[in-house]
C-alpha cells in the first residue's frame, strides 16, 4: 500500500454528528473516509424533530442531562458554520415558543433559562402566533432558537464534505483491529480499509465496536415519534410546544409533530397519541377539522448515560474518538469540532 503523506481519519457513522466531523476533519486538511450502512437503514437523524434548542421547553419538566451553556454555545457554532454554502439558508431561526401547564411553571422556565428566554403575554403572543385561539396568560419565548429538515441538515454536511475530497462508502464496520505497523483495519461488509484514526459516531452501534478495545460505554437507545401532517387552515411560522403537543412547519412536509413513544408499545398505541396531539392542535388553533395524517416513524434516539453527550478518546486505543449526543443536531458542529481537536491530539493523557 502507497503510504499517504496526509492522515486518513475514518468516521463511522453518517447521521448528523458524523456528517458534521467529516465536513469539520475536511476543513482541516484531513484525509476522510465515511463508512455509512445508510443504504440498508437510513441514520436517525433522519427521523428526529428538527428543533435547535438550547432551552428545552416549559412543557417538559426540568432536565438536569441538559447542560444549557453547551447548547446555547453549540447555536452559535452552527450559525457560523451554516453561513457557508451549501448550509447557508437551511436552517430557519425563527424563535420557539412553549408554555406548561400553569402560569407559574412557565414563569419559572424562563427564569431559570436565563437571558434567552423571555415571557411573553397573551396580547404580545397574538402577534406571534395569530392563529391561537385562546392564548395561555403567560407563554415563553426563545428567540435564538431554530429548525431544520435533520436529514438536509446532514445531507449539506456530507456534501460539503465530499466536495472537499471526502470519500463515502456504504459499508457496515463489525470490526475493527489494532495494526501492529500503526493504525487500525475496519471490517465488514465492504471492502477492508486502512486508516490511521477513527471516530466512531454510530449511535447506538458504538458500545459494540469500542467493547473490541476493552472499553465499556453505554449509548442506551429511546424509542420517539415524528410525525407529518397537513392543516391549510394552520398558521405557523415556528417551534410550539405545550403540554399536549409539539409541531413545526416544514416546506417539505406542511407540518412535523414529535411525540414519546412508550417502549415496547404497539404501533396503534403510538399513532392513538398522535391523533391526540392533533386534536389539541385542532383545539388550540380552532381549525375547522382536525389536521390530516401523513406519516409517523419511531427512530431510536442515542442517548449516552450521564449528561446525555459523549465525546472523548477511547484509553486504549489512541487515535479513535467515541462520539454520541442527544440532542444530535443541536450539538452537531460544536461536538464536530470537539471531536476534530482529538483526532488531532490522539493521546487520551
Amino acid at each position: 500500500m502507497v503510504q499517504e503523506s496526509v492522515m486518513r481519519v475514518a468516521v463511522i457513522g453518517s447521521g448528523v454528528l458524523g456528517a458534521a466531523v467529516a465536513d469539520e476533519l475536511v476543513r482541516r486538511g484531513l484525509s476522510v473516509v465515511v463508512c455509512t450502512a445508510e443504504e440498508s437503514r437510513p441514520p436517525v437523524t433522519d427521523v428526529a424533530f428538527g428543533w435547535l434548542n438550547a432551552h428545552g421547553s416549559a412543557a417538559e419538566p426540568p432536565s438536569g442531562t441538559r447542560d444549557r451553556d453547551e447548547l446555547a454555545r453549540s447555536l452559535g457554532v452552527l450559525r457560523s458554520v451554516t453561513a457557508r454554502p451549501p448550509l447557508r439558508g437551511i436552517i430557519t431561526w425563527n424563535g420557539a415558543v412553549s408554555w406548561a401547564s400553569t402560569t407559574t411553571a412557565t414563569a419559572r422556565f424562563a427564569e431559570r433559562s436565563g437571558p434567552g428566554v423571555a415571557t411573553v403575554e397573551a396580547g404580545a403572543l397574538r402577534q406571534i402566533l395569530p392563529g391561537l385561539r385562546v392564548p395561555p396568560p403567560v407563554v415563553a419565548h426563545a428567540g435564538d432558537e431554530g429548525m431544520v429538515e435533520p436529514d438536509d441538515l446532514r445531507h449539506a454536511f456530507l456534501a460539503r464534505a465530499r466536495a472537499g475530497g471526502a470519500t463515502v462508502v456504504a459499508t457496515r464496520v463489525d470490526r475493527i483491529r489494532a495494526r501492529r505497523a500503526g493504525g487500525y483495519e475496519l471490517e465488514g461488509t465492504g471492502a477492508a480499509l486502512t486508516v490511521d484514526r477513527i471516530v466512531l459516531a454510530c449511535g447506538t452501534g458504538l458500545p459494540a465496536l469500542a467493547e473490541q478495545f476493552g472499553e465499556h460505554i453505554e449509548v442506551p437507545g429511546v424509542p420517539a415519534a415524528r410525525f407529518t401532517f397537513s392543516a391549510p387552515e394552520l398558521r405557523l411560522d415556528r417551534v410550539v410546544s405545550t403540554p399536549d403537543f409539539e409541531i413545526r412547519p416544514s416546506a417539505r412536509h406542511g407540518f412535523v409533530g414529535a411525540e414519546d413513544v412508550v417502549p415496547g408499545e404497539s404501533e396503534t398505541a403510538t399513532r392513538a397519541r398522535v391523533h391526540e396531539s392533533l386534536s389539541a392542535v385542532r383545539e388550540a388553533f380552532g381549525l375547522p377539522r382536525e389536521p390530516a395524517l401523513r406519516t409517523v416513524t419511531v427512530g431510536i434516539r442515542p442517548i449516552p448515560t450521564g449528561n446525555g453527550m459523549l465525546c472523548a478518546p477511547l484509553a486504549n486505543a489512541p487515535g479513535v474518538v467515541a462520539l454520541a449526543a442527544h440532542p444530535g443536531v443541536t450539538l452537531a458542529a460544536s461536538l464536530a469540532q470537539r471531536a476534530a481537536e482529538h483526532v488531532g491530539n490522539p493521546d487520551p493523557r
